[in-house]
């Protein structure tokens, strides 16, 4: 009750309030100041998220001193000022240096808490002045500095509309509800240009701006550029996004579904290697895939790619990837790597061919690397190698023969397998184990191809699910991180997908692949919901959280080639004006406070248009009477007895009548000389 008092009025007559109104009226000396607290409340919440322990303390100390009433004395506000300024030392205290303070980050940081220090000077002295009212707005700019996130944007848009709010009621005077409606109203009539003017107001910005808080900066397992076979093997059966893939058109199938990330060579027992640095290559890294690293190219599909912390270096692309963006490479083996680990969310488009051939410049140094094996550690996958070399002198025959053999051992796949022998992990997985997951059956095809003569290695990545997709938008999750192998047959390298070989799913990974919803089918509706609600993140993030100088000349690029296109942004932005004339006049339709008043407003109106206006002072009953005088036997009789009835009686029970009434007025037949007559 006490809010909307001090909403109303300051005036010392006004109904003397309760205890705790009182307290409230001791926080707030006048209606000015606060309304301005209330805008400080709202900017201020979301910055004490980021604002360091000193100066959470220090606003602590600032906002019990007003609860208490101390008056801000010079001796009071100096204690204050040394208390800030100390506070604001401790807070950057080990990030400032000259270093540091380059930073944009540092920098914006340290004027939050000046201008936080300033205002709280201020607002102890009780006086309101041109640099109170401001600091607001600018409170509310520099956390935009500090978050990225849709939440954020959510609440920026709440912030704006409580400042107008605010702001329509101090200057206005309204009360808290009329006010609220006329904001409403200016926030229809403004939506249009708001959009109108975010997607074509010419954009400064820079495409790889990293300044600022990140809204989702929690890591995700990424590859170290090694594969581990012992019980430290990657397994991550988490439902835990690790990137979100937007394409321009359809999503390729799923066999084609292919994220790329480290290639590896070296069999050393417990783990997988990469290539020594040592080892020169004929293709240095580039940005782009060089001429002589392909043969052939062909369905060239384009995408962006959203690639959550993994605080790694590999950036995973589509195979077989053409273009890395910028600030990243592509080697020979086509991996693509930054030079820094990924610590924050990275956003790339990117483009891959989805059907390729590639290999035939592969030095022999590498072939090499790709056929080296320690026979004498895997004697029974070597006999059944050589058996299968003597029966397929063709290469391209003896790795379908290679991959029937695996086939046939009745492999199982399991999240739980026993560990395998390190000493002998081909002949103990499919011998002996005969269990385990894509690392095993990678790490095993890999080392038979070898035995059988034909140069192998183990591919990293990630294998995404198509269920996990609406419309052109993809889901990869940790739970998809996968390894298959390569072979180099015929002078290229193929893909194989050596988990497919399993003939078995034990019981306890079927229950839980099935609890992480790999081996459903994703139609249940709560899946589709969640998958949907991903989508519109997805799409709020890439069209306005991501809306750069360089979308927007590429927005402006389409409009002005694809007529189609440039029809359908003007359709949609036709609706939107439409739905904000009908916001606009649904919130500037005039409120009743009085049901029956309101009933009576096409008698009111009819009768006006009579030329029967209700004289100022007339009450009702003489203003109808004056009717009755004129046009005696009408049924405004009934209307006027059954209106006084209810308004001054207990005749709820007349409101059907009273409603009959008023209909049966207006179908009478107007008097000669109405308007309504004609």
């Amino acid at each position: 009750m006490r809010f909307s008092l001090l909403w109303r009025s300051t005036d010392p007559s006004a109904k003397q309030p309760g205890r705790i109104a009182a307290r409230l009226q001791g926080w707030s000396a006048s209606r000015e100041l606060f309304l301005l607290d209330l805008a400080y409340l709202a900017v201020i919440t979301p910055l004490l998220l980021l604002v360091k322990a000193p100066m959470l303390l220090f606003l602590l100390l600032v906002l019990t001193l007003l609860l208490v009433g101390k008056k801000g004395s010079t001796a009071t506000l100096m204690l204050v000022a040394l208390t800030g300024l100390l506070a604001v030392f401790f807070s950057i205290y080990g990030a400032f240096n000259f270093a540091g303070l380059s930073r944009l980050k540092l920098f914006v940081e340290l004027i939050l808490y000046l201008l936080l220090l300033a205002v709280s000077l201020q607002r102890l002295t009780r006086t309101i002045n041109f640099y109170l009212l401001i600091s607001p707005v600018l409170l509310l700019a520099l956390s935009l500095f500090f978050f990225d996130s849709i939440a954020m944007l959510g609440y920026v848009v709440f912030e704006v509309f409580v400042l107008l709010w605010l702001i329509l009621a101090y200057r206005t005077r309204a009360d808290a509800l009329s006010s609220l409606r006329i904001t409403g109203m200016l926030f229809a009539l403004s939506l249009p240009w708001v959009v109108l003017l975010f997607f074509f107001f010419p954009r400064i910005s820079f495409e790889h701006a990293s300044y600022g808080f990140r809204g989702d900066d929690i890591t995700r397992t990424g590859h170290d550029g090694t594969m581990r076979m012992d019980g430290a093997a990657l397994l991550v059966p988490s439902e835990r996004i690790v990137m979100e893939v937007g394409f321009l058109g359809a999503i390729p199938p799923e066999e084609q579904l292919y994220f790329r990330g480290s290639v590896l060579y070296r069999d050393k027992k417990d783990h997988w290697e990469p290539l020594p640095a040592y080892v020169r290559r004929a293709f240095a890294p580039k940005q782009r895939a060089q001429e002589g690293m392909y043969r052939t190219i062909e369905k060239v599909t384009a995408y962006k790619v959203s690639l959550y912390p993994t605080h790694k270096k590999w950036l995973y692309l589509l195979d077989l990837p053409l273009e890395a963006p910028e600030g990243a490479t592509i080697n020979a083996d086509f991996e693509t790597t930054l030079e820094k680990p990924i610590d924050e969310p990275q956003h790339y488009d990117a483009g891959s061919a989805l059907v390729y051939r590639y290999g035939s410049r592969t030095e022999r140094t590498v072939l090499a690397y790709a056929l080296d094996v320690n026979r004498s550690a895997h004697p029974r996958s070597s006999a059944a190698a050589e058996s299968i070399v003597a029966a397929n002198p063709d290469p391209k025959q003896r790795l379908g023969a290679l991959f029937r053999f695996f086939r046939d051992q009745n492999l199982t796949y399991s999240l739980r397998p026993e560990p395998l022998d390190l000493n002998r992990t081909a002949d103990s997985f499919l011998f002996d184990k005969r269990k385990g997951y894509c690392v095993h059956f990678a790490g095993a095809f890999v080392t038979l191809s070898r035995l059988a003569g034909l140069p192998a290695r183990v591919v990293t990545g990630y294998k995404a699910d198509r269920k996990n997709s609406v419309n052109n938008y993809l889901a990869v999750k940790e739970r998809d991180a996968h390894a298959w192998a390569e072979v180099y047959v015929n002078g290229h390298w193929q893909r194989v997908e050596t988990t497919a070989a399993a003939a078995f799913v034990d019981d306890e990974s079927a229950e839980l692949l099935r609890r992480t919803g790999t081996l459903e089918d994703n139609s249940d509706r709560l899946t589709r919901l969640n998958l949907y609600l991903l989508y519109v993140k997805y799409q709020v993030e890439t069209w306005v959280l991501q809306y750069s100088h360089f979308r927007q000349m590429r927005l402006l690029e389409k409009v002005k080639k694809d007529p189609a296109f440039a029809a359908r942004l003007a359709a949609a932005f036709a609706l939107l004006v439409l739905a904000s004339a009908a916001l606009f006049l649904w919130l500037r339709r005039p409120r009743c406070g009085n049901r029956l008043l309101c009933l009576l407003r096409p008698l009111l109106s009819r009768l006006q248009r009579s030329g029967f206006v209700r004289e100022e002072g007339e009450t009702l009953h003489t203003f109808f009477a004056r009717y009755l005088a004129a046009h005696p036997g009408s049924a405004l009789a009934e209307v006027d007895r059954l209106y006084h009835r209810q308004q001054y009686g207990s005749g709820k029970e007349d409101a059907v009548q009273f409603k009959k009434s008023i209909r049966a007025f207006l179908r009478e037949k107007p008097s000669q000389g109405d308007p309504d007559a004609r």
